[in-house]
């Protein structure tokens, strides 16, 4: 219980202030998009920088990436058949599939996981958020472009091109890759570290990531709204929040053993609700956009409950 009170009250505390702001004058449209650049743009890679750059590669575990995105795709299958069965289009189902298995890894659970297990927790979830968006996005891209039949195979591959080339590009990645790199090297050459007054610089926007990060998911909501197409999103938010993480449970505890801490990180990333790249995505296509922002909105408020019970179920401890 003191989990819940320590980790989920402050976490979507911050999420419903951020809520309560976005629905005043006090943070318009324009203003949400200056805040969220400089939440994705400084606060998050100085974090993340710092954070990488004290991991050594060798104690990473290439198993918790078969184990995640092992049920991720099991399930993004199974969902793609129930759109099927429900007779929805390729890029419909596609976009079913994608609010129904990805998660909110950076704006919701790199503060989530900070908030329970520090910077030691970030490091399995690092690894995931590195491949989350190139794997999950990209390849729905490819299918909803398959059904929009626009163009020929030349257009085709370099919209999915520009797509993967993006995902690479999101600030949140090389600051991941930077920080592996500086740590490896200054491990190399000994006296080599990075300068204090920098590293201090690194600390106190590292220190604002968390926070500023969930008031920017709470904003994004009030932005965002409710649309119509309510009954696939809550089918996608069960996937999503109830079906993910036990799949991610099973798959690191008995197929692909991890360390214990690794095994809570992965299932607790499983359990986070959907995250904001698959309403964006859905926009851009202009596919199952009151479905993908109803999954969005949904899960979001849902995983009040069920990340409590994940941390109750998994034995976290707070902090």
């Amino acid at each position: 219980m003191s989990a819940i009170v320590h980790i989920i009250v402050p976490v979507f505390g911050m999420v419903l202030i951020g809520w309560l702001i976005g629905r005043t004058r006090l943070l318009s449209a324009e203003g949400l998009r200056g805040f969220t650049a400089v939440t994705f743009y400084a606060l998050f890679p100085a974090l993340l920088f710092r954070s990488m750059a004290k991991v050594e590669l060798a104690t990473l575990d290439l198993d918790i990436l078969l184990a995640f995105f092992g049920a991720v795709l099991l399930l993004y299958a199974a969902l793609m058949g129930l759109g099927r069965l429900q007779g929805l289009g390729l890029g419909d189902r596609a976009m079913l599939a994608l609010s129904g298995v990805f998660s909110n890894g950076v704006g919701i659970g790199i503060p989530f996981i900070t908030f329970a297990f520090g910077e030691k927790g970030l490091v399995p979830l690092l690894m995931i958020i590195s491949v989350h968006s190139l794997i999950l996005l990209t390849f729905s891209s490819f299918l909803m472009e398959v059904d929009a039949k626009a163009g020929g195979r030349d257009r085709l591959a370099a919209k999915l091109g520009g797509a993967a080339l993006s995902m690479v590009k999101h600030p949140v990645i090389p600051a991941i890759f930077a920080g592996l790199a500086w740590g490896e090297l200054t491990r190399l050459i000994p006296g080599l570290a990075t300068p204090a007054v920098i590293d201090r610089i690194l600390q106190a926007l590292a220190a604002a990531a968390p926070p500023c990060g969930l008031i920017m998911v709470g904003a994004s909501l009030a932005h965002v709204g409710l649309k119509g197409h309510w009954q696939s999103a809550a089918l996608a938010t069960v996937f999503k929040l109830a079906l993910l993480p036990v799949l991610v449970w099973t798959f690191g505890r008995y197929v692909f053993p991890l360390d214990p801490l690794w095994l809570m990180v992965a299932t607790l990333n499983a359990a986070l609700p959907a995250g904001a790249n698959v309403y964006l995505v859905a926009q851009m296509y202009g596919i199952g956009v009151a479905r993908a922002t109803n999954a969005v909105v949904i899960s979001t408020a849902a995983s009040v409950f069920t990340l409590s019970a994940a941390l109750l179920l998994l034995g976290v401890e707070a902090r």
